[in-house]
């Protein structure tokens, strides 16, 4: 079952896409005219704000074990249609699972439709998967 949480991660992990310039050519140089910038002109005061866009959350290998376990317990212990809400104690990343579905498979094993959501900080990812049940009780990403 680590390929849907791992790709779920992976989502929230990859850095924000940036729109490029389709020019890349350097723009033209022209005089500051902005007040403080000038010989003998004094400097306003420079007002500091918080940054909330660029702060990012940085999720390591004890986030994604936490998700795991999350998934684990989701499939094995949550009835179908049901919710299973969870959140790391440090509050870098929470989620919500919820199994929709068992049937057994081709194989006789027993496989659950689940969905996922994580959220760390302002990103959220959504996935959909299903999980069968090997021999040993782990659960493991079909197909």
């Amino acid at each position: 079952m680590s390929a849907v949480a791992a790709c779920a991660l992976s989502l929230l992990l990859a850095p924000p896409r940036q729109s490029q310039a389709a020019d890349n050519t350097p723009a033209e140089t022209r005089p500051c005219t902005c007040p403080g910038q000038n010989p003998g002109e004094d400097a306003p005061a420079r007002q500091v704000r918080p940054k909330f866009a660029d702060l990012q959350t940085n999720l390591d290998e004890s986030d994604e074990i936490a998700a795991l376990e999350a998934v684990r317990i989701a499939l094995s212990e949550v009835g179908d249609g049901s919710t299973f809400v969870w959140r790391r104690e440090n509050g870098r990343l929470s989620g919500v699972i919820k199994p929709t579905s068992s049937f057994k498979n081709v194989d006789g094993k027993i496989c659950r439709h689940l969905i996922i959501v994580l959220a760390a900080g302002a990103r959220t990812s959504k996935i959909e998967g299903v999980a069968c049940r090997l021999g040993d009780g782990r659960w493991e990403l079909d197909g």
